[in-house]
């Protein structure tokens, strides 16, 4: 299925066990846990706030965290409105509580997330190096992508992780020739 906040693709299906897995605490204490997560406090605070649950494991609380910032950040660079993400989260089985809980989060923080890009602008640094490799223990089917970048107006060197699906690398590199080329075309002007 396409989902808006998924860049209307699929939902990964380590997302998907981590939203099924989420599903099982009760809305009040997945509301604290999101404005815990939220507002990045350390991760004892999330150890904390699921220390009762099946989630109380260093890695679970890890995992929970990831798919609540995963779902925002997804939310936001896809400008997918609070009532849309509700919609898609129910269809993936989120209970209406905790779908309603993240489209309000997602809906607060809108308009500032616009407001930051809108004036720190998007740049992209060069591109020195490229390296894809397996995705990390307790991932399925994905693949680590590093982008190796040179910073335009500093010249430091940078690395950045990316995963993605497996299924994905191919539309990912044709896209990447597309932008290439559209680079190369404005540069010829």
């Amino acid at each position: 299925m396409k989902f808006k906040f998924c860049s209307d693709g699929d939902c990964p299906l380590w997302a998907l066990a981590g939203l099924h897995a989420l599903s099982s605490l009760p809305a009040l204490l997945f509301r604290t846990l999101l404005q815990q997560v939220i507002k990045e406090q350390p991760d004892d605070g999330i150890m904390e706030i699921l220390k009762d649950t099946s989630l109380s494991s260093r890695d679970e609380c890890a995992r929970a965290a990831a798919v609540i910032r995963w779902v925002v950040q997804q939310a936001l660079s896809c400008s997918c409105s609070g009532s849309q993400l509700t919609r898609d989260l129910l269809v993936l089985g989120v209970p209406r509580a905790h779908a309603a809980a993240l489209a309000e989060t997602v809906d607060a923080q809108s308009e500032p997330h616009q407001a930051n890009v809108r004036s720190n602008g998007f740049m992209v640094n060069k591109i020195s190096d490229v390296a894809l490799s397996s995705g990390p223990d307790g991932t399925v089917d994905t693949c680590r992508l590093s982008l190796f970048t040179d910073d335009v107006f500093s010249g430091e060197h940078k690395k950045r992780d990316l995963l993605i699906e497996r299924s994905q690398v191919r539309e990912l590199l044709t896209e990447l020739k597309k932008a290439y080329k559209r680079m190369e075309d404005l540069e010829a002007d």
